[in-house]
């Protein structure tokens, strides 16, 4: 014991092993609670990430402030240790900078909706919280031991941070060739922790986070040339419906979580009138970004894809957007409106509907209901805002509905379900199901009531023959994933829990299924093409759904998990279908490149001034 008081007083080892200890056993247990295998090797860029922290804070001279700041660093860690253990269990995740300085409040919202025993049990909590705390009543006590009157050994400090930051610097050079791009653009999040653990992540993401918002400012002019070189002015290809439907109304439905196995023609009939008269994809996949609603609806209403850090709809609000669906449509003499039932910033939509080209907004302000622990009905939602969702119009009009009832968590008895729960006890297949699935089961009992209100309301208006009405599913529901891997017909399929529902009703088209391979990506273009409307090829990924000869595009997930209508790729490996190496490669590169192309767009805020669409319709107003 004399001799850690002697090394103490002298030295700020035994500060920094526990520091270290505390910040290493967390991350230790996040990765063995998910199975996660952390080479030696990038266990060492772990050790360089922190010895920096500790090498900054070594040249603080005063025992208190030293302490303030470990305790600082330690919060920091236990923080994104309790935030990233409870993300990765509901939706394979980790935070980021982006979500707790961009979208603080949303993630809270979102945050306590979730139970954190679901990642440890309370004993496993109460355990880690102990050892965190106990550990650093330790490291007080230790700390104090080297009062601010001792020698401050300034240059000692400095070799070791210039040490510390020379083995940060050097240590990428340690890093496997196959996992360099990971590295390097670290937005697969999930697979960069399972590689690189936790600790690396999030000093990465803090330095990507503020080379992300540096790059405008420096880069913008080069990418703008880039893209200049890279796209082409070749329109998108059109199909022999091109323009079949101009000018008719056009109604978008995205059903929060909605799952196919959780539909039926006995609880759900309004789904099932719907897809009776619809084109049906049973190939849909979703192409949200870790079961993100924001990441399906933007790529939904834009084509286009983002993966450079969290959220952009709080960074690249500001961007001008004019290829993107409402934009389009607008120009073309369309109102277009966007409607959800929960609060109207929640994930900046407040501004970014505006941005992409809607003219109003409508939320969970409108309805005149009060907010309680449950998610909102969507049937009130259908009800309130009837008039405005279809309404009667020289005009065509756009209108986007996002819906909310069915998110998860399920776990918990909601009794603005009471009505529907009941219904499902009165069913002896129900009975003895859990009550995850009951509720929503339940949940979309209470969409398809909002859905019938909206196709009654077409029909009294004699509206649905003007019209044209996609539904579909942001995506699956990992909030009960165990169910949805229960009912979901050949989950062992890599990725097949990840489709989700999509049907198109086509006024005077008969009902028809389809396998062809789809995914938010084709909304937009799919419509612009039955619309009549031209557009740029390079500024869309997806394609539209009716042409006869659609290139092989993958749906890209991220850099390293992608689906492909002959195999599939997850982190990096294939793990369905057979693809020979070159392709794979020539594929993973394509991906990369293509993932560059469109981050250019958002970072340079392209379309601000090199916008083909604003040019055309100057010359149209100069001609009248």
């Amino acid at each position: 014991m004399n001799f850690i008081k002697k090394l103490a007083t002298k030295s700020m080892l035994i500060e920094w092993l526990l520091v270290i200890t505390i910040i290493f056993a967390l991350d230790t247990i996040f990765i063995l609670r998910y199975g996660f295998t952390i080479s030696f090797r990038h266990w060492i860029i772990a050790f360089f990430n922190v010895a920096v922290v500790l090498s900054a804070i070594s040249f603080i001279a005063s025992y208190k402030k030293r302490f303030i700041m470990y305790t600082v660093f330690i919060l920091v860690m236990f923080t994104f240790f309790i935030t990233d253990s409870v993300l990765y269990f509901f939706k394979d995740d980790v935070t980021s900078i982006a979500m707790l300085l961009e979208s603080a409040r949303n993630t809270m919202e979102i945050g306590l909706k979730y139970n954190p025993l679901y990642a440890y049990t309370l004993p496993q909590w109460i355990l880690i919280s102990v050892f965190v705390f106990g550990m650093a009543y330790v490291l007080n006590r230790i700390v104090k031991m080297r009062y601010a009157k001792h020698e401050r050994h300034f240059t000692k400090h400095a070799i070791y941070f210039a040490l510390s930051v020379l083995g940060l610097w050097l240590t990428p050079k340690i890093i496997d060739h196959a996992d360099q791009i990971l590295f390097d653009t670290p937005s697969d999040k999930a697979l960069f922790v399972q590689k690189f653990g936790s600790i690396t992540y999030h000093a990465k993401d803090i330095i990507t986070y503020t080379s992300n918002a540096i790059k405008p400012l420096i880069y913008k002019d080069e990418y703008v040339v880039d893209i200049n070189e890279e796209a082409g002015d070749e329109f998108a290809p059109t199909s022999d419906l091109f323009g079949m439907f101009e000018g008719k109304n056009v109604i978008m439905i995205m059903c929060e979580t909605c799952e196919e196995y959780a539909f039926s023609p006995e609880y759900t009939p309004n789904y099932y009138r719907l897809r009776n008269q619809s084109m049906y994809f049973t190939n849909f996949f979703s192409a949200a970004k870790s079961n993100y609603t924001y990441d399906a609806e933007f790529k939904s209403l834009t084509s286009l894809m983002y993966f450079q850090g969290d959220n952009y709809m709080y960074t690249h609000a500001d961007n001008a957007y004019p290829t993107a669906l409402p934009e389009m449509l607008r120009r073309e003499g369309y109102n277009t409106h966007s409607f959800h039932n929960f609060y109207s910033d929640f994930f900046n939509r407040d501004e970014m509907h505006m941005s992409i080209g809607f003219e109003h907004y409508l939320g969970f302000e409108g309805l005149g209901i009060e907010e309680d622990e449950s998610w909102p009905l969507d049937s009130i939602m259908f009800e309130t805002y009837k008039d405005k969702i279809a309404p009667v119009q020289d005009n065509p009009f756009f209108s986007f509905v996002l819906t909310v009832t069915p998110h998860g968590p399920h776990d918990e008895y909601r009794e603005s379900l009471k009505a529907y729960y009941d219904i499902l006890e009165q069913d002896p297949r129900y009975q003895d199901e859990s009550l995850e699935y009951k509720t929503i089961t339940a949940a979309q009992m209470n969409f398809d009531e909002g859905l019938g209100i909206m196709l009654d309301d077409l029909e009294s208006k004699g509206l649905m023959d003007d019209t044209i009405i996609v539904m579909f599913s942001d995506h699956k529901n990992y909030s009960s994933q165990e169910i949805t891997i229960e009912k979901t017909e050949n989950s062992d399929i890599p990725f097949e829990i990840e489709k989700v529902p999509f049907l198109m009703y086509l006024p005077g088209f008969e009902a028809v299924e389809t396998q062809m391979l789809a995914s938010h990506y084709d909304i937009t273009p799919t419509l612009l093409d039955l619309l009549g409307i031209s557009s740029y090829k390079d500024f869309y990924y997806g394609q539209s759904l009716f042409i006869d000869e659609r290139e092989d595009r993958p749906i890209i997930l991220s850099y390293s998990n992608w689906i492909s209508s002959s195999y599939r790729v997850r982190f990096g490996e294939v793990v369905y279908g057979e693809v020979d190496i070159q392709t794979f490669l020539d594929t993973q590169q394509e991906i990369y490149e293509t993932i560059q192309f469109y981050e250019k767009i958002f970072f340079s805020d392209y379309f601000r001034t090199e916008n083909p669409y604003y040019l055309v319709q100057m010359i149209t107003e100069e001609i009248e």
